[in-house]
């Protein structure tokens, strides 16, 4: 199990009762979306570094790099180009 750490934050009340709808484990819920923005950020700081040492992605190639971004599988990216 991964080490954890206890913080507060603050939400607007419609939002965390709204989170309390779709879930018991409002921690869990979090952990998963900031994760998931984790992920997307270090693939975003990758793609730019690949295309400053490489040059500009080609339509097809932004295509791709956007479906990885938002979680699409390769077989849309691959009808979307």
């Amino acid at each position: 199990m991964a080490k954890t750490k206890k913080v507060t934050i603050t939400l607007p009340a419609e939002l965390l009762e709204s989170m309390k709808a779709h879930t018991d484990n409002v921690s869990g819920y979090i952990t998963e979306l900031v994760e998931q923005a984790e992920r997307r950020r270090l693939l975003r700081d990758e793609l730019d570094r690949c295309q400053t040492e490489s040059g500009t992605f080609t339509d097809e190639e932004m295509t791709k790099a956007r479906a990885m971004l938002h979680g699409t599988g390769a077989e849309e990216a691959d009808r979307a180009a």
